[in-house]
C-alpha cells in the first residue's frame, strides 16, 4: 500500500510538469512566430503582443540560430525598441558587437595572408562566411563565422600551404597533400594562435561526390573585389546561390542553424535581386546535378522568409515528389522547437508493451558496469561501483523524475523532440539518395553533417 501515495505524487507531478511544457511551448512558439515575422518585415509588436518571457524567447530564436546580429539590427532600428524589455535587447547587442569585432579582425589577417598569396601569383576566391559577412550583409556585425574559407586552384595548392606555414600557422607535419586531396576538396585545417582557423579549397565539393561541378567556370564567373586592401574573387552570383543551396541542404541536412544558411540565401537575393539570371540558375543547377536540392531548398526560402524567388524556377527546375514533399517535413523540423531529449525518451514514446517500456527504462538506469566506472570514477573492477547505481537511480528521479511519463504520455512538449527525431530520419533518407552516396561512406568521408551523399539529381518529374 506505502507504493500507492507514491505513485500519485508521482502521477501528480507529471501532470504539473505536463501544464508547463503546455505554457513553455505555447509561449515559444508565439515568440518564435513573432521571430519569423521579424525576419520577413512583418512583425507587428501590437499585434504580437508579447510578454517579457516571450520577448526573452524571440532573443534565444535568434541566438539558436546562430542570427543574433540580424535580430538585434532589426529590432533596435524598428519603431518598437522601446517596448523591447533593455536585459534582451542588451543580451542581443553584446552578441552584436561581439561578432563585429571579431569579424573586423578575421578580415584584417585574411587580407595579410592574401597579400603574400597575390604577391606570389595565387588568385584567391572567398568562400561562405567571409564573403557573406563582408559583401553581401550590410554591416559585417549581421553575420557571425566560425572559420575562414578561401579558394585556390588545384596547381596552387601546396604554394599556398607553405604561405600559411611561412606564416606561422599549422599543426605541422601535415598531411600527405596527394593522399588527403584525393577524398577533401580543402587542406587540413590551418590554425594559429589569435588568428581564424583557416580551411582552404580547391573545389567546393569533394571529389567524391555525386555533383558536377566546372571548376575553371567558377573561376571564369568570379568578380573582383578587395578585402581591406587585398585582391581577391567573388563567385557569381548564380554560383553563390547553388553553393548556399548545396551547402544548407546537402552538407548540414537543413540541420545546425538551417535557418542561418537560408538567411545568407535570402540576403543574397535580396543584394543581387536585379543582376540573377534564373533561368541559367535552373540550367546551372541541373548541370551539377543538384536540381533537387535547389527546388526544396528555395521553395523554403520562399515559404519561411518571404524570399523574392519567382515561381517560373520551381517550373524550371526538375525534381521529384520527394523533393516537394520534403519542403512541410524540413519547415517543421526546422521551426520545432529544439527541447533536447535523451534518446531513450524518445524510444520509449514509440514503445508498445509494458515489458519493451520496463527494459527500456532499466537499461537506462542499471547501465553496464564499464560505463559506470567511466561516468563516475570508481576503479575498474572495484565492488563499489554496485553503491553508484543507487547514486544514478536518484539522481534521474531528482533530474527527469516525471520525463518518462511525459514521455509515454507525449505531452506537446515531448513530442517536439520525438517529432524532431523522425523528421531528421526522413531529411538524412532523402539526402542520401544519390548515386555515389554509399560509396562516399564506404570512403569514411561519409555521415551526419559531412556534406557527402545525397539526392537532388534533378531527374523525373
Amino acid at each position: 500500500m506505502s507504493g500507492a501515495p507514491s505513485a500519485v505524487r508521482q502521477a501528480a507531478a507529471a501532470g504539473t510538469a505536463a501544464q508547463r511544457d503546455e505554457q513553455e511551448t505555447a509561449d515559444r512558439l508565439a515568440a518564435q512566430g513573432a521571430w519569423i515575422a521579424l525576419l520577413r518585415g512583418t512583425f507587428d509588436p501590437r499585434r504580437a503582443g508579447l510578454s517579457a518571457r516571450q520577448w526573452s524567447y524571440l532573443a534565444e530564436e535568434g541566438i539558436r540560430h546562430q542570427l543574433s546580429g540580424v535580430t538585434y539590427r532589426l529590432l533596435a532600428d524598428g519603431p518598437w525598441a522601446s517596448q523591447i524589455p533593455d536585459t534582451v535587447l542588451g543580451r542581443l547587442r553584446s552578441l552584436y558587437i561581439g561578432t563585429a569585432t571579431r569579424n573586423a579582425l578575421y578580415f584584417r589577417q585574411t587580407s595579410q595572408v592574401v597579400k603574400v598569396l597575390a604577391s606570389r601569383g595565387i588568385p584567391v576566391l572567398l568562400l561562405k562566411g567571409v564573403h557573406l559577412a563582408r559583401f553581401t550583409y550590410s554591416e559585417p556585425g549581421l553575420r557571425s563565422m566560425a572559420d575562414v574559407d578561401i579558394m585556390v586552384r588545384r596547381e596552387h595548392l601546396a604554394e599556398a600551404e607553405q604561405v600559411f606555414l611561412e606564416q606561422g600557422f599549422g599543426p605541422s607535419p601535415r598531411p600527405n597533400l596527394e593522399e588527403f586531396c584525393s577524398w577533401s576538396n580543402h587542406l587540413a585545417k590551418l590554425t594559429k594562435d589569435g588568428a581564424p582557423v583557416v580551411e582552404v579549397h580547391w573545389g567546393i565539393e569533394r571529389p567524391t561526390s555525386p555533383f558536377r561541378i566546372d571548376l575553371e567556370g567558377l573561376w571564369d564567373r568570379s568578380q573582383s573585389a578587395t578585402l581591406d586592401g587585398a585582391p581577391v574573387e567573388l563567385l557569381g552570383v548564380e554560383d553563390l546561390l547553388l553553393h548556399l543551396v548545396l551547402h544548407c541542404s546537402y552538407h548540414h541536412r537543413f540541420d545546425r542553424s538551417a535557418l542561418k544558411g537560408m538567411a545568407d540565401i535570402h540576403a543574397a537575393v535580396l543584394k543581387h535581386e536585379s543582376e540573377i539570371n534564373w533561368h541559367t540558375l535552373a540550367d546551372r543547377a541541373a548541370a551539377w546535378g543538384a536540381s533537387g536540392f535547389t527546388y526544396t531548398t528555395l521553395r523554403l526560402n520562399l515559404e519561411i522568409l518571404g524570399t523574392p524567388i519567382p515561381e517560373f524556377l520551381f517550373r524550371a527546375l526538375p525534381h521529384e515528389r520527394k523533393d516537394e514533399e520534403l519542403v512541410g517535413i524540413v519547415r517543421r523540423y526546422i521551426l520545432l522547437p529544439a527541447l533536447e531529449l535523451p534518446k531513450v525518451y524518445v524510444k520509449l514514446a514509440h514503445s508498445t508493451g509494458m515489458k519493451e517500456r520496463a527494459m527500456l527504462l532499466l537499461r537506462s538506469v542499471f547501465l553496464p558496469r564499464e560505463k559506470m566506472e567511466e561516468i563516475y570514477g570508481p576503479r575498474a573492477n572495484t565492488p563499489m561501483v554496485y553503491g553508484y547505481y543507487g547514486l544514478r537511480l536518484a539522481s534521474l528521479l531528482i533530474t527527469r523524475g516525471s520525463l518518462p511519463l511525459r514521455a509515454l504520455f507525449r505531452t506537446r512538449a515531448m513530442r517536439a523532440p520525438i517529432d524532431r527525431e523522425e523528421d531528421r530520419l526522413r531529411i538524412e533518407r532523402w539526402v542520401g539518395d544519390l548515386p555515389g552516396a554509399k560509396r562516399e561512406e564506404v570512403l569514411g568521408v561519409g555521415g551526419r553533417g559531412s556534406g557527402v551523399g545525397g539526392r537532388g539529381s534533378g531527374v523525373g518529374g
